[in-house]
């Protein structure tokens, strides 16, 4: 990929440029802007090709990232809304401001100090919604591919203790589904349809249950809002993502009670016949 890295910091564009690279066979070409009033002249200018990913810091002098958000999508305006692929870094993790870096036009965020695993997950998640847009004009609601769809997922029929319907279902979905069930990872597969998503779980593999009191068949139903107690602004900001159909990457849980380790969660739409994403596939990273 093409990196724009804007930061009126030289030091964090060099930490950035190293952590982008670090450990990979396939690197990156990276370009790089010490302002957003720099960026846009360089694009502009024909001086950088317009970038497929753009990570910026959101507090610079002169154009704030916010600003420089709105100026890439009404100026670079694709018939994708991850053409290019924005990434905001911010050590202030707000809702409010994440929300609003949203609203700009930025497709994802990465706290600070940039920890380089959060940001290779992050890489990864840009470099394949970009490929699916590139292919066949995808956008940021898409569902990654290897996501099957809930009936091919043990356990996952329309209720409680229902056999899974995977007499008509591909073979690959039928293994994804079973890989799922096995993973060490806990993995819950939740509603998030209607005007108030209660995260309901409809399916849970068998590593859920070593995060909770609860065997598999108890926690279908269960909101796993709830369940881990996430905080209103947690909350708030998990409902700006699904709301699009948008997929969010390696999250730190917010959460009312005391987490013995710290967890992250990766959020990725499952789309059903209609298109419309009424189900999510929440992984947990410990």
């Amino acid at each position: 990929m093409h990196i724009l890295l804007i930061d009126d910091s030289s030091s964090t564009r060099s930490l950035l440029r190293t952590l982008i690279n670090s450990g990979q066979t396939v690197r990156h070409e990276i370009s790089e802007a010490a302002s957003g009033e720099e960026a846009l002249q360089k694009v502009a200018s024909g001086e950088i090709n317009l970038p497929d990913l753009i990570i910026m810091d959101i507090n610079m002098g002169g154009m704030s990232g916010y600003e420089l958000c709105r100026e890439f999508r009404q100026q670079y305006r694709t018939t994708s809304d991850v053409v290019p692929y924005i990434i905001i870094v911010t050590a202030n993790e707000g809702v409010d401001v994440i929300n609003q870096a949203l609203d700009s036009g930025a497709n994802d965020y990465m706290p600070k100090p940039v920890n380089v695993k959060v940001l290779q997950v992050r890489l990864r998640v840009a470099e394949r919604l970009l490929a699916q847009a590139h292919a066949g004009g995808a956008t940021m609601g898409a569902t990654p591919p290897a996501v099957p769809s809930p009936a091919v997922i043990p356990g996952a029929g329309p209720g409680p203790g229902a056999a899974p319907a995977v007499a008509d279902a591909n073979p690959r979905q039928t293994q994804i589904g079973s890989a799922i069930e096995q993973a060490d990872a806990p993995i819950a597969l939740v509603e998030v349809g209607g005007d108030n998503p209660s995260f309901q779980i409809i399916y849970a593999n068998s590593a859920m249950t070593s995060t909770t009191q609860f065997d598999q068949e108890q926690l279908v139903g269960k909101s796993l809002a709830d369940l881990e107690a996430w905080t209103p602004e947690y909350l708030k900001m998990i409902l700006s993502y699904v709301s699009r159909g948008a997929i969010l990457s390696y999250a730190p849980l917010w959460s009312q009670t005391r987490q013995a380790v710290p967890v992250h969660l990766s959020f990725y739409p499952v789309q059903a016949v209609d298109d419309a994403a009424k189900n999510y596939l929440v992984i947990h990273h410990f």
